[in-house]
Formats: structure tokens, sequence, C-alpha cells
């Protein structure tokens, strides 16, 4: 890495895993000489606590940050703080990587069906939402994830859902964003498509990298790919 250029990176995790998702690239990272930094949001990887919005858990994670600009990396509902992150202090950020996400808020029926999420993990546990997770991913990839769900509270699991149906839409911060971008999206991607990735890849003056073979969680399914895309991109 060029001497003077940011040494620091912010690793921001998805729903409902916690920060032992960037296990692979915190390695690869630190090995090139990066410092990362992977925190647990409230609810997950044992913190305590739950998310009340995004814009409350990126005003607290903004006065960790070190003064030197960082470099932000987000996928799946990590990729929503970062752009919340991004619309309220961009200039605290040198280049960002937005992985298999959306700038879009959630429509009226997405909403809904969180809400409805929330309320009856509250309710019942945690169950079905690991069983879901089951269905969604490969069996290899359940296998890493579910003791990151089962980490999880069911009051950190009712409070990110509850504020990722109330995220605003993003793609104006995208249009006012003036630093280097990188989408980054598994080729299978369904819930968060490629499609939305060139999105924002567009609206935000970045580039697109599709990750040949992986689905949405595609820093796991494909790690090495994954790895190599953030290395090329965060030099």
């Amino acid at each position: 890495m060029t001497e003077g250029r940011p040494r620091t990176v912010l690793f921001l995790h998805a729903y409902p895993l916690s920060a032992a998702m960037w296990e692979d690239q915190k390695a690869a990272l630190e090995a090139a000489g990066l410092t990362v930094l992977a925190p647990n949001l409230p609810g997950f990887g044992g913190e305590e606590g739950a998310i009340t919005s995004l814009a409350d858990t990126a005003r607290d994670l903004l006065k960790t940050l070190p003064p030197d600009p960082t470099l932000l990396v987000g996928l799946s509902m990590g990729g929503y703080l970062a752009l919340e992150l991004l619309a309220q202090a961009p200039e605290r950020f040198a280049r960002a990587v937005l992985a298999d996400t959306s700038a879009r808020a959630d429509d009226e029926e997405k909403q809904k069906d969180r809400r409805q999420q929330a309320e009856r993990v509250l309710k019942e546990g945690k169950g079905f939402i690991i069983e879901a997770a089951r269905e969604e991913h490969r069996p290899e990839t359940f296998t890493r994830i579910r003791p990151m769900i089962e980490a999880a509270t069911p009051q950190g699991i009712a409070g990110a859902l509850r504020a990722m149906a109330a995220r605003p839409d993003q793609r104006d911060t995208l249009r006012r964003l003036n630093l280097p971008l990188l989408a980054l999206v598994g080729e299978q991607d369904d819930l968060t498509p490629p499609d939305l990735a060139g999105e924002i890849a567009e609206l935000g003056h970045g580039e697109r990298q599709i990750i040949p073979g992986a689905m949405h969680l595609s820093n796991l399914e494909a790690p090495e790919a994954f790895s190599a895309a953030l290395l090329a991109f965060l030099r």
C-alpha cells in the first residue's frame, strides 16, 4: 500500500450475523498491512443492546473511528449502514465498498414483512429465523452462519429488522458522493441482485464487480475472490 494512503478498514456485517463473517477478509487485509475494524452491531455477536435506527448506529460508529479517513466495507445490512455513514459524514471515508446491498428503501410490503418478523421473533424466539437461513443458503454457508445467528438476541434481531424497514432511500447520497466506490455482488444473489449493484455503481460514479458463482453472502461463498477484489480496490 502506498505511503500516505488510508490504512484502516471498517467492516460492517450482514443481518442477522456478526463480525465473525469477515474472518477471511480480516486475515487477508491484515496480511497486506491494513488495520481492520469489525465491530459487532448491537444485539449481534455478543454485543448488548439493539439497533434503534441506522442513523443512531451510524452516529455512534463515527465516534469510534480514527481521525484520518477510513476505508469502508458493508454487506447487505452492513451496506445499508455504510450508506447512512456516507450520508452523515462522507468526508470521514476515503473509499467505499457496498456489497450485496441496495440503495433503495424497502417497499411497503417488505416493510410490513420485516415488522411482522420483528414481532414474531420477540414472541417465539429466533428458531424460524434459523430455519429461513437454512432454506436460503447453501449447506456449507449455513454451517458457517448458524452460530452467528444463534449468538444474536431476539431483541437485536427485532431492532435490526425495524431499523431496516425504516431506512430511507439513499440514492441521492450516492449521487452526491465524491469518493472511489465499488459495488460488489454475487452472480447468483437473488436478494439484492446484480442490477441493484449496477445502480449503486452508476449513481455513485463507481464500478461494479460480479463475484462468479456466489449468492447473497458473497464474501463467504467466494472468500478468495471477494478478498482479492477488496485488496485490488483498497490498496
